[in-house]
């Protein structure tokens, strides 16, 4: 019972985030959510040209220092719902001590976040390819991470869902 209220509230203070994130997305008046496409951009020219028009970098600075709270807050959400997912069953409760590795989303983002900040702060010609592969990697791995850990949630919870219909 303790990891659902620790999950609702982590839940609320992630999409108190999430709006957070969303009106400093749209102070940067990029046009239409840039921060997925500046994330995916194939090379740092391509990230770059994202930029270039009326795009206020201090809003997508600020956008990006507040991803750090959006780590902690996705983070513990996806932890606690995994803790709480994994309990009913005593299979998956000896698996628990594998639950530390949902930080590693949380790592690659954190040093996304500081290529992010450092790249708005640089010229073009000053982003070294290596630097920007490094982010690039960070980016694809994040997401296939946490694509994977909510695929793991979602059938958990189906798992759990389909017990309590079949028990009664």
């Amino acid at each position: 019972m303790k990891n659902k209220y620790l999950f609702l509230i982590s839940f609320v203070v992630f999409l108190i985030t999430m709006q957070g994130m969303l009106y400093t997305e749209k102070l940067a008046t990029c046009g239409a959510q840039i921060i997925i496409p500046l994330e995916l951009a194939p090379s740092a020219l391509a990230f770059k040209n994202l930029l270039i028009g009326s795009c206020n970098l201090d809003w997508i600075e600020r956008n990006t220092q507040l991803d750090f709270l959006f780590i902690l807050t996705y983070t513990a959400t996806i932890f606690f719902a995994l803790k709480g997912l994994t309990e009913s069953s005593t299979w998956l409760k000896r698996k628990q001590k594998y639950l530390w590795l949902v930080i590693l989303p949380g790592i690659l983002d954190a040093i996304e976040n500081v290529h992010l900040i450092k790249f708005l702060r640089m010229d073009i010609s000053q982003i070294s390819d290596a630097s920007y592969n490094t982010y690039s990697l960070c980016v694809h791995t994040k997401f296939v991470l946490l694509i994977a850990l909510l695929l793991t949630i979602a059938v958990l919870s189906a798992k759990e869902i389909y017990q309590r219909v079949v028990k009664k």
